[in-house]
């Protein structure tokens, strides 16, 4: 249970985070994005970065009460940072240019849900660990 407490707390941390960032500043925040996309090591770890998260929070989220919730988010983690790594530069300079594309309001919504989630996700760890 133990294991389940500090993995979890550091993802729903990381969520926290990121969703906080994604209110405050939208703008310094989708600048950072496409920066760490457009550099291949900051491509590659932000991308393993996401897979392991997403592996993380699909395997531990059995003894969780609302593990199916957590399990979707984990696959579709995974999902993504599997993507970013694998597909070609030019689908991925146009999946930039879209994501550069989208007003400060989506990112706010997207940081709310991230906010969201992360606290969500420590709740549910603190009580399934009680």
């Amino acid at each position: 249970m133990i294991q389940t407490l500090l993995v979890g707390g550091v993802i729903s941390l990381i969520w926290v985070g990121i969703g906080v960032a994604m209110i405050a500043l939208p703008d310094w925040w989708q600048d950072r994005i496409q920066r760490s996309l457009a550099d291949p090591l900051g491509r590659l770890l932000m991308a393993q970065g996401m897979i392991l998260g997403g592996l993380l929070l699909f395997l531990g989220a059995a003894p969780l009460r609302g593990y199916w919730l957590w399990v979707a988010l984990g696959s579709l983690t995974t999902v993504k940072g599997l993507l970013l790594l694998g597909i070609a530069a030019p689908l991925r300079d146009r999946l930039m240019e879209r994501w550069g594309r989208s007003p400060a309001w989506l990112h706010r919504l997207a940081g709310v849900l991230l906010l969201a989630f992360g606290t969500l996700l420590a709740v549910d760890i603190v009580q399934g660990t009680l």
